[in-house]
């Protein structure tokens, strides 16, 4: 395959066909050269040969997005009984963090579903804005949590320069298709200094359970998950490119797990985080199902 790289990182090759887009080159530096992996639950995984993320090679178009998300998210009270039971623990351990970093401030929170995360950041003191694709769950986060969300990408929210001193994308660059194109525009608008919070999926976490899926033939559970996560980063990956866009990066730490209330495997989840963390520590190993970088605009 030949290399190429766009004119700008992450310039990403796109041909449409029907609801679906065929990436041509890779959304994370643009590079064209890749390896095949795997097929996914019927979706072709490559890897950039250059940057070393994967990603899935066909993914739907925004407009087929922004359908599933608002035909996913159309049940309300359904989603409320999840995130609100599943998310707080976590939310509130990552907002402690973004507090050690920036205590105060104006803060967006892109991706922000029901308004879960930015409700809780406002009642810490943050002046909080959200941005949402779906339609329903906006519409909540606006009405029953009394937030200002931006219906649809971050890009079309179309923010002033240097408006924030906190961007957080919390398992939200997994589902984007051009990743580096939204972390530009994060930068613009980002105050110099400003804090830039992610969490994704750990790619290499996540590959290892899904040969060891099938390996023992358990097809029921979710491997990579490549119908709603189109990008697979490794720790690797994921801060060599956040520095070429002019980030330094404070703290790579494993993600905080998901507590659903069930009590011995939300123990097991707890149980493995802190070992994830201990391993981070001591050898900066990475072992954990998610990863969580702070970085700063510079």
């Amino acid at each position: 395959m030949d290399v190429d790289k766009g004119s700008e990182r992450g310039d990403v090759g796109l041909q449409a066909c029907e609801g679906k887009v065929m990436r041509t080159s890779c959304p994370w530096c643009g590079f064209k050269e890749k390896r095949f992996l795997i097929i996914d639950e019927g979706v072709p995984v490559v890897a950039c040969v250059n940057c070393g993320i994967a990603y899935a090679l066909v993914i739907p178009t925004l407009e087929a997005i922004r359908r599933y998300y608002t035909e996913q998210f159309s049940d309300e009270r359904h989603w409320e009984v999840v995130l609100s039971s599943a998310r707080p623990w976590l939310h509130r351990r990552l907002l402690s963090r973004i507090m050690h970093y920036r205590a105060q401030g104006e803060l967006v929170d892109v991706g922000c579903s029901f308004g879960h995360f930015a409700s809780m950041a406002r009642q810490a003191g943050y002046k909080v804005v959200g941005v949402e694709i779906s339609e329903p769950a906006a519409r909540y986060a606006r009405t029953r949590m009394g937030l200002s969300v931006h219906i649809g990408t971050l890009e079309e929210a179309k923010f002033n320069d240097e408006s924030f001193d906190v961007v957080t994308l919390i398992d939200v660059l997994e589902h984007i298709a051009e990743p580096a194109k939204t972390l530009r525009e994060v930068r613009r608008i980002l105050r110099h200094g400003g804090l830039l919070v992610l969490r994704v999926p750990n790619f290499k976490f996540h590959w290892i359970k899904t040969l060891l899926l099938r390996a023992t033939k358990r097809k029921h559970f979710i491997g990579l998950d490549s119908h709603n996560h189109i990008n697979h980063f490794t720790v690797r990956s994921l801060t060599e490119g956040l520095t070429e866009m002019g980030f330094k990066i404070l703290e790579v730490r494993p993600g905080v797990p998901n507590i659903y209330g069930r009590r011995f495997f939300d123990a097991l989840r707890i149980a493995y985080w802190a070992v994830a963390l201990l391993v981070s520590a001591v050898f900066k190993w990475q072992i954990g199902n998610s990863i969580e970088v702070f970085a700063i605009k510079v």
